[in-house]
């Protein structure tokens, strides 16, 4: 199992930042871990405005309104059995978060998707989107919409994504851990783009089972005896297979790893992590490339807890 100590979870007390607190605090309950809870206010310029304001006043009032909304947070957190502290900062919300990742150097940031602006959900450059090509860690991030975000959270179904790219075992530890704390059913999918697939129908079947067998290769043998896993292999635009997929299958958590086949591809993000997650109403985490080994605590098959 994986280990997770401590989980920064940034808030902007809307619907999606609720559920993303719900389930760090979950999650965190699980993990033995300390949840630390970042507001960011974004300071008011008054030359922005026409007419003459109390800016002072104003982030006062501000501050004091955070304060309370963080410290109802934090009693939500504590009454799940969870150690956590609050941080409020001012500035502009990505660049105080990465601070905020420097100081504290937590193993999982879980997010809320939405954010302020919920517009920006469907655009590139929302504060999600960075972190998501940026951040160090695993990033979870939980819709504000749709029964998935749901307190008491269980991960029953789990679904991971692969591309076969040098991030997939990291993806797959984070997996199989959450499996064990949950006793779900892992569903392994690969998505053969149309064009990569556009072979006749004797090659084309070739290639199918190629990648099952690439994929039943991923599974330790130790985990089979534990833990349900299903292998599938699927043609199209990969980003509608998985959401496809997430639908049809009632999924809980998908997990992708956002490697890519090369860093650059991972600064250009864009296509099916982002696009997933736009659209996903369950739960994603995603796996950065891991710069250190991951860190066991148990074997599998030992105790188990919802998440």
């Amino acid at each position: 199992m994986i280990s997770i100590n401590r989980i920064l979870c940034p808030v902007d007390f809307f619907p999606a930042s609720d559920a993303a607190v719900s389930y760090a605090a979950s999650l965190a309950s699980n993990y033995d871990a300390a949840v630390h809870l970042l507001h960011v206010i974004t300071p008011i310029v008054s030359i922005a405005y026409e007419y003459a304001i109390d800016t002072v006043e104003i982030m006062k009032s501000m501050e004091q309104s955070s304060a309370e909304e963080m410290n109802k947070l934090a009693a939500m957190v504590r009454s799940a059995g969870a150690v956590t502290d609050i941080e409020i900062r001012k500035g502009d919300v990505y660049d105080e978060i990465k601070k905020a990742i420097d100081v504290s150097k937590p193993d999982l940031l879980v997010m809320g998707t939405h954010g302020r602006r919920g517009v920006e959900r469907w655009f590139m450059g929302s504060t999600t989107e960075k972190l998501m090509r940026h951040s160090p860690m695993p990033l979870l991030t939980i819709s504000g919409s749709g029964d998935k975000a749901a307190s008491n959270p269980r991960f029953r179904r789990i679904l991971v994504t692969t591309d076969f790219s040098d991030g997939t075992p990291d993806a797959l530890a984070f997996a199989f851990s959450v499996a064990q704390q949950n006793e779900s059913q892992i569903e392994l999918l690969h998505v053969v783009h149309d064009v990569a697939a556009d072979v006749s129908g004797k090659y084309r079947d070739s290639l199918i089972q190629g990648v099952h067998k690439q994929l039943e290769d991923l599974v330790p043998p130790e985990v089979k005896t534990w833990c349900e896993v299903v292998t599938r292999v699927e043609t199209g635009v990969p980003y509608r297979i998985v959401l496809r997929t997430l639908e049809e299958e009632k999924i809980d958590l998908l997990v992708m790893n956002i490697h890519g086949k090369g860093m650059l591809d991972r600064a250009l993000l864009g296509s099916t992590a982002e696009r997933v997650v736009r659209a996903s109403t369950c739960p994603v985490m995603l796996i950065p490339p891991m710069k250190r080994k991951l860190k066991r605590r148990a074997r599998p098959g030992g105790s188990r807890h919802a998440a």
